[in-house]
């Protein structure tokens, strides 16, 4: 066993048995490189991901390729979810290098960790145009023995070019909604009108994309967000991205109509997805879409949340050895289990069939609609859901009986806070007559609290036993938006005020006086340089998310010192944004909330059975710029009249539930019914948008 047996993260332990003498990312492994004056190589990767797993079984199991990676390199093992700092550096510098990047990453590094050269999963013999694995190793030795000094040479020119990444052009003029306009138009130029999505196979969900086009819908000059939304949102629903059995997606689809997918379960994926879907359904009020956010949201809890309270990252992609066996079905498997009166009709409603559509099995998707299968079997409407019901259930029950997908157990702070946004905005969006999500919200939101918060500081992940890997910029945004949703969720003032002390350590910790924020605290030992990207990936960045926290706090604390770092943090990033909007989908939230102007709304209630009837009005007249606060009492305790300055000198008049709404700091006549509050808000203007200083 080398030294990754001693690691908390299970990707790190999975290579523990491996000939290869791996070394974890830290001071050990830099000094002997440096000892020896030998190359790293530097395997980043994570524990769901398939080719991971491929390349560990092909080369790293292999003694051949581990005696070359023994003798002539110092090789490093990272988990990239565990440090993303890290992942965020070596990945944007095989990006320089190849123009392309993935995982597993493959990077070669000279002992002062410049990377040289890079790629991301090589065969053990040459396949599709890559070279064979232990060949590329072979050449990498060659030519650190021959041309040092042009290695060198090319380490300081990516670090260089690393460094050129964090320094953006300035904007000095007005911020406008220009890059909103671009991003639509961008959006339509790629749109799939037949399938849905954007692009071509790969297809990722991206749900980021998806809720800003959701937040324009019925704009004027965004006349088809809503119908590209919608069409995207009903075709992964049906393909077999989405477990059509147990709820949740999957992390990409490999072809362009969503039915084979990439089989890995991803938390940053389903929460962020889960609250897409429920935005959806309040803009709609299609029922198919809170019916899959509900599921997701059920998969979540049921799946995915461990003994110790928060949520864990990922279930894997394979099961055993082989890619999404535990989603696969075989006919004659499905005829066993269902008989012949269910069996017909399931696969006419899976669109299973002998020949497959992944190497001979089935990948479950929604094949035909309702109307279909009533007329294609001759039942009533009852008679089919009952069916669908009975189907449902029996395979569940036969596919539970399977090996597992092996689930990562870490707990990461910056994910949680997704999860924490998700179950806080499902309450709210979804309409449910009880409190479930909200009571998932507390919970989790108590376990951060705990576990992963010391001394006004954040962890990144729960490591038992080893010291703490500090939050970076990510960690302490989402986790501090989880915490402000939860707060408009249920109004309770300790969540705002965690959320607050977050927010503050995150600007002592990650701030930059020139705008934006860094990813890490300091220059941290072993990185090459501070980066500071506010490049909107499958996880929404710190900066786009610190940015609309601030706005967010501003307008709730009055601290106008908030808004101006906002306000900076966008300026920041704009002109950058404008070049490429579709890489800024959520710092586009950040600039919306900025350049619109927004309304306030304080509502007290004496009787909290009068509650539920204005939450209702509140829930179908959203506005996504409104900062709402609700006192369940005549007037506002201490703590929140000095958190919350829009409370003080405000209270119910009579013992009656009373609204206060202002628009652009001009307050109207208080209401006091949930019909008067309803009116009220439906004179609010329409805003076509607003130049911003």
């Amino acid at each position: 066993m080398n030294r990754l047996a001693r690691e908390n993260s299970l990707y790190l332990r999975d290579h523990a048995a491996n000939p290869v003498d791996w070394y974890p990312w830290g001071p050990e492994a830099w000094a002997k490189a440096r000892q020896e004056d030998k190359p790293i190589f530097l395997s980043i990767g994570y524990s769901a991901c398939h080719w991971c797993h491929v390349m560990a079984r092909e080369s790293f199991e292999d003694k051949e390729v581990a005696d070359i990676l023994n003798k002539h390199f110092v090789s490093i093992k990272v988990d990239r979810e565990e440090r993303p700092e890290v992942d965020e550096v070596y990945i944007e510098a095989v990006r320089i290098l190849t123009s392309t990047a993935g995982w597993p990453l493959s990077v070669f590094l000279t002992p002062s960790l410049k990377p040289f050269y890079g790629g991301s999963y090589y065969p053990p013999k040459p396949r599709h145009g890559l070279p064979a694995f232990n060949r590329v190793l072979l050449s990498v030795v060659a030519h650190y023995a021959q041309y040092r000094d042009d290695i060198e040479k090319a380490g300081d020119t990516i670090t260089q070019k690393l460094a050129e990444l964090s320094e953006l052009p300035v904007h000095d003029g007005e911020l406008g909604d220009e890059p909103l306009h671009r991003f639509y138009r961008q959006r339509l130029e790629v749109f799939d009108s037949e399938h849905g999505g954007f692009g071509i196979a790969p297809k990722f969900p991206n749900p980021s994309d998806l809720m800003l086009l959701l937040r324009l819908s019925g704009r004027p000059g965004f006349d088809q967000a809503l119908s590209m939304a919608q069409m995207t949102l009903d075709r992964m629903a049906q393909g077999g991205i989405y477990d059509q059995l147990g709820g949740g997606f999957h992390r990409y689809s490999t072809d362009t109509i969503w039915l084979v997918p990439h089989f890995e379960k991803m938390l940053y994926d389903n929460a962020l997805l889960a609250q897409t879907y429920a935005l959806a359904f309040q803009t709609t009020g299609n029922d198919a879409y809170r019916m899959v956010a509900e599921e997701t949201l059920d998969w979540l809890e049921r799946e995915m949340l461990s003994p110790a309270g928060g949520f864990c990252s990922s279930l894997d992609a394979d099961t055993g050895e082989r890619e999404g066996a535990f989603y696969l079905w075989a006919v004659d498997e499905v005829e066993r289990i269902l008989g012949p009166d269910l069996a017909p009709v399931a696969f006419d409603l899976y669109g299973i069939s002998p020949a497959g559509n992944f190497h001979g099995e089935n990948v479950l998707r929604f094949a035909a609609p309702a109307e279909d299968l009533m007329a294609r079997h001759g039942l009533s409407q009852t008679d089919l859901w009952d069916k669908l019901d009975d189907i449902k259930s029996a395979m569940l029950a036969a596919r539970a009986g399977r090996p597992h997908p092996r689930r990562e157990g870490k707990i990461l702070a910056d994910w949680n806070g997704l999860a924490l946004s998700a179950f806080a905005h499902a309450h709210v969006l979804l309409g449910r007559t009880d409190n479930h999500y909200l009571e998932v919200a507390n919970r989790l939101a108590d376990f951060v609290a705990s576990s992963l918060v010391s001394a006004g500081a954040l962890s990144h992940v729960r490591r038992e036993g080893q010291d703490p890997v500090p939050g970076n910029i990510a960690d302490y945004a989402l986790v501090a938006q989880g915490l402000l949703d939860l707060y408009d969720a249920d109004w309770d003032t300790a969540r705002l005020r965690l959320a607050r002390q977050l927010t503050d350590r995150m600007i002592a910790r990650f701030h930059d006086e020139a705008g934006g924020f860094f990813t890490t605290a300091e220059h941290a030992p072993g990185l090459l340089t501070r980066t500071k990207n506010g490049y909107d990936g499958a996880v929404p960045s710190g900066n786009s998310v610190a940015a609309l926290n601030l706005l967010r706090l501003a307008r709730l604390t009055g601290d106008t010192s908030y808004e101006r770092l906002g306000a900076a943090t966008v300026r920041w990033f704009y002109a950058t944004m404008k070049s490429y909007p579709a890489a800024f989908n959520r710092m586009m939230l950040a600039l919306d909330f900025l350049i619109r102007p927004g309304t306030e709304l304080v509502v007290f209630i004496p009787d909290t059975a009068q509650e539920k009837d204005f939450l209702d009005v509140l829930r179908h007249a959203p506005g996504p710029n409104r900062t709402t606060i609700l006192i369940r009492g005549d007037s506002a305790d201490t703590e929140t009249a000095e958190l919350v300055p829009l409370v003080q000198g405000r209270g119910a008049t009579d013992g009656r539930p009373t609204a206060y709404l202002c628009r652009n700091y001009t307050c109207s006549a208080p209401v006091h019914t949930p019909e008067e509050l309803e009116s009220a808000l439906k004179a609010s203007p329409v805003d076509t948008g607003a130049a911003a200083p």
